[in-house]
């Protein structure tokens, strides 16, 4: 899968928790959603190095806009990180590991490097050659 195709991918299904997502797929989403925030919060530093701190109205849309792209971007990312445990053969439940302070994002990030489960699973066909 191609970076533009998993970001395709993953627009045409934001709000969809079923079926599978291969590790190309999630991993150049998190390439994507890296690329987007930096460039979401860019504006926001440079305009809040320039104004004075009793002019903080000013930043006030730059603000909003980040924190509207980086709440889109954590729903999506909630849902491809579904269906990368769902490609794993496991529960799309095991997305809450990532709440446990310190260790629990370790264990998410090993868990998005593991391969696919071959073939037919309960969540759905294995996306083949991706």
């Amino acid at each position: 899968m191609t970076f533009s195709e998993a970001i395709q991918s993953v627009f045409s299904k934001a709000t969809k928790m079923e079926g599978r997502a291969p590790r190309s797929e999630y991993w150049y989403w998190i390439l994507f959603t890296v690329i987007v925030q930096l460039f979401a919060l860019v504006p926001l530093v440079v305009v809040a190095m320039m104004v004075r701190q009793s002019d903080f109205w000013v930043i006030m849309p730059f603000l909003i806009a980040a924190a509207a792209i980086w709440f889109f971007l954590w729903l999506t990312h909630i849902t491809v990180t579904v269906r990368r445990y769902h490609d794993q053969g496991l529960s799309g439940w095991m997305f809450f590991i990532s709440l446990v302070p310190v260790i629990g994002g370790l264990l998410e990030f090993i868990f998005m490097l593991q391969p696919s489960q071959p073939g037919s699973n309960k969540f759905g066909v294995q996306v083949l050659g991706k």
